[in-house]
């Protein structure tokens, strides 16, 4: 089940140069700190998320990709998508 959560994140810069605050859920939070490696320490050591196109988790990642927190990666199989946290996703999670 997930739950909405307001962030209070000025994330990006909307029309006009003025700031946006991002929303996330519960899910797509855990996904971002699961691809900076924050589920298992303290420090970020890692920043990918590999997922199929097929998995449950592949339509939270797609919206973090537009919402502008995460990016998709050049490289890429057809069975495996890879993902990248952006700099306005770690500033969500780490800040």
């Amino acid at each position: 089940m997930s739950v909405e959560h307001s962030a209070g994140f000025p994330a990006l810069a909307g029309r006009r140069g003025r700031m946006k605050t991002v929303d996330v859920t519960d899910d797509e939070r855990d996904i971002l700190r699961h691809a900076l490696g924050l589920d298992r320490a303290r420090v970020s050591y890692r920043n990918h998320y590999s997922v199929s196109p097929k998995a449950e988790t592949y339509p939270i990642c797609a919206r973090l990709h537009a919402k502008g927190l995460m990016e998709r990666s050049a490289t890429y199989t057809s069975t495996m998508i890879h993902f990248h946290v952006t700099d306005a996703g770690k500033a969500l999670v780490m800040g």
